[in-house]
């Protein structure tokens, strides 16, 4: 039996954890970010109402960053190490428990959650060439999901039923698809074309190109019909996301002399004059994304001269920050 001081101790340590936990019960899940408060990156969380205190969740001296929460609220998926050393981790929100999902070595991109909260699909560059895996969140089975030599993985349909992925450069370059259960791999564009992102609602696959002398968004039937020029500016865009209802995209835009999130809605006819920006300052607002609702967007400001965490309503209003030192918090997810 344990001792009263050991259970006061083991309680305290699960609390953090258990925050989390309920918040997730509560239908309001927190979000998780990266910070380099504690002299390297690591995995935190803040819950979206600014109450509580910020939790760091991994605790390692390795570098931990780029976490991707699950869609069912239960796991964080994050990438550990730096370089060529790098690996896949996943783990669980009510608990300490982690998760070696891939450590085969080589650099890996953000890993994407497929709907049913499963499984991981990810891109690693190695010494010998570049690929895109699946593996399942127990670490048990990774698969090879093509040999094109992809940069990034956009994410899954909301079937689950195919994974997009990015080839940047070379003569393979494009949007692809890939049936993670099978063997059918469409070719959706021959461009250069990057940061696929499908639609929740399964009409467009997002994506952006330098196709034209600077990135603009386009948007594409996944079935590869006609693509549809959405921006039009002599400005860089970036930053894509999705609305729940695939409605709307999220994009960072700097045709304002900075970067500025703006959402646009996504016709099926072509270009849509529904253009709404949502933060007006003079410094950088970047990484918008959306909470599962679609009522609040998450996202990153420079405002007081180094990177926080805010957020604000569907429509820019109420922003609220969330996180508030003298260090840099990046990348949420929500």
């Amino acid at each position: 039996m344990k001792r009263p001081l050991q259970r006061a101790i083991g309680i305290v340590a699960l609390l953090p954890f258990l925050a989390l936990a309920l918040a997730c019960r509560s239908g309001t899940p927190p979000i998780v970010f990266t910070s380099d408060r504690d002299g390297n990156l690591e995995v935190y969380s803040v819950r979206a109402d600014g109450r509580g205190t910020e939790e760091n969740l991994t605790k390692s001296p390795r570098n931990e960053f780029s976490p991707a929460l699950s869609p069912n609220g239960r796991h964080i998926a994050f990438l550990s190490g730096e370089g060529s050393d790098m690996s896949i981790e996943v783990l669980r929100i009510s608990g300490e428990e982690r998760t070696a999902v891939f450590s085969g070595g080589g650099e890996i991109t953000q890993p994407k959650w497929d709907p049913d909260s499963d499984r991981l699909a990810y891109a690693v560059k190695q010494d010998s060439g570049k690929a895109v895996y699946v593996s399942d969140s127990e670490g048990e089975e990774s698969v090879l999901l093509s040999k094109v030599s992809a940069d990034e993985v956009g994410g899954w349909s909301p079937e689950g039923d195919f994974v997009v992925f990015s080839v940047r450069e070379g003569g393979e370059q494009g949007i692809y698809i890939r049936n993670p259960d099978g063997v059918n791999e469409f070719r959706r564009t021959q461009s250069t074309d990057y940061g696929a992102t499908w639609s929740p609602d399964s009409r467009f696959i997002a994506f952006l190109s330098t196709r034209d002398g600077n990135p603009e968004i386009y948007v594409i039937d996944p079935e590869g019909g006609e693509e549809i020029r959405v921006t039009d500016s002599e400005a860089p865009e970036y930053d894509l996301s999705w609305s729940p209802n695939g409605k709307r995209l999220l994009f960072v835009t700097e045709r304002d002399g900075n970067a500025e999130i703006y959402s646009v809605e996504i016709e099926d006819g072509g270009m849509s004059d529904n253009l709404t920006r949502l933060t007006h300052n003079e410094v950088r607002d970047e990484q918008p994304t959306w909470s599962p609702n679609g009522r609040r967007i998450a996202f990153v400001s420079n405002l007081d001269g180094d990177a926080e965490i805010f957020v604000m309503e569907s429509d820019g209003q109420n922003q609220q920050r969330l996180t508030n030192n003298q260090f840099q918090d990046t990348e949420p997810s929500w």
